[in-house]
């Protein structure tokens, strides 16, 4: 049946604006998206940062690891890019799967010695040549514990040391992006979580692990949700008034766009205010007949960088926490029946 609704009124809605708060000296940052199958962590930081010498990532408690895969087994795929220092500092992008390897083979890594409970290789292919990067999956004990029930760890070889140098990385290249994507391992908790990261570079020129530069990123993974009420506001005119608020881990979301829906079709968009609040009124048509319209609103929110509040109080004093992202979601309201 159609449905003749007219917005009749627009007002101005206040945003926030999203400034990109953080370190001008440490850029590192973490971005975790977490789906009922899989599990996708992207690590970044900018061209004029450190190579890091060890990344450590703390799952958050109530994660759960499926590590029974046989070694051989290939469990997801990686992509990135990084930076070719001996090439004029071009981009390079790097692609491969994750493989499960076997940890007894393992137990004399620089990286992570002794018995770990799993290692993946992340087979890397870039510009011709194949590098397996090993990624080691570990539980927390005593300190490490405040941070997260288990942790993942890599180490990357030096970027910046002499040209020949034993351990250097091929080509000097320099970690930008690095995304690892694992399916059927990881089982999250309900609710939202923070992951914490702690990025350890080398000092520059030496190859040597710098451990007084080492800095906190975060990364909150939390459901969104978008919320709708409506109610006619006068029936001889046939106005009816419709609002919500869309939010993350509880928190109101600012200048998000929100979509309504009229008997399941997207007629308007309005921008969230402040505090993640929304509204639209709408008129039926003068003459139009009395019919029941199911509204809904849905909203699609992009990963954004949460690092002012996110970042306030560093897990580890003195080591700074200089970026924090808030994950990306799509949420749709419940579906509500107006006769108009």
């Amino acid at each position: 049946m159609k449905t003749i609704l007219r917005l009749v009124t627009v007002s101005a809605v206040g945003v926030a604006a999203l400034a990109f708060a953080g370190n001008a000296l440490a850029t590192q940052r973490l971005s975790v998206t977490q789906s009922a199958t899989s599990l996708t962590i992207k690590l970044s930081q900018d061209a004029t940062d450190q190579q890091p010498a060890k990344i450590q990532i703390y799952l958050p408690a109530g994660y759960t690891a499926n590590t029974s895969a046989a070694p051989g087994t290939k469990i997801g795929t990686t992509t990135g890019v990084v930076i070719a220092r001996d090439q004029g500092n071009i981009d390079l992008p790097l692609t491969g799967d994750v493989i499960v390897a076997d940890p007894a083979a393992h137990t004399k890594d620089l990286c992570s010695p002794g018995n770990n409970l799993a290692v993946w290789i992340l087979q890397l292919s870039v510009a011709g040549q194949t590098i397996n990067l090993p990624v080691y999956l570990n539980p927390t004990a005593t300190t490490e514990a405040g941070l997260g029930s288990a942790k993942l760890a890599v180490c990357l070889a030096p970027s910046d040391t002499p040209q020949g140098s034993p351990g250097r990385s091929a080509f000097g290249a320099q970690l930008k992006t690095a995304t690892f994507t694992v399916n059927n391992v990881f089982t999250a908790p309900a609710g939202s979580a923070r992951w914490e990261s702690l990025w350890t570079p080398y000092a520059a020129g030496n190859g040597v692990p710098n451990a007084a530069g080492t800095v906190e990123a975060r990364a909150f993974v939390g459901p969104g949700a978008i919320t709708l009420a409506g109610r006619i506001t006068s029936k001889p005119k046939r106005v009816v008034a419709l609002s919500g608020k869309v939010t993350a881990s509880g928190v109101g979301i600012a200048g998000a766009t929100v979509s309504l829906l009229l008997n399941g079709k997207a007629r308007y968009t309005k921008k969230t205010s402040n505090s993640g609040a929304y509204s639209f009124r709408l008129q039926k048509k003068k003459g139009s007949k009395v019919t029941t319209t199911v509204f809904q609103s849905k909203v699609t929110v992009a990963e954004r960088d949460v690092t002012a509040t996110g970042c306030a109080t560093p897990a580890i004093p003195p080591i700074p926490c200089v970026s924090a992202t808030q994950g990306s979601f799509t949420a749709t309201s419940k579906k509500i029946r107006i006769r108009i």
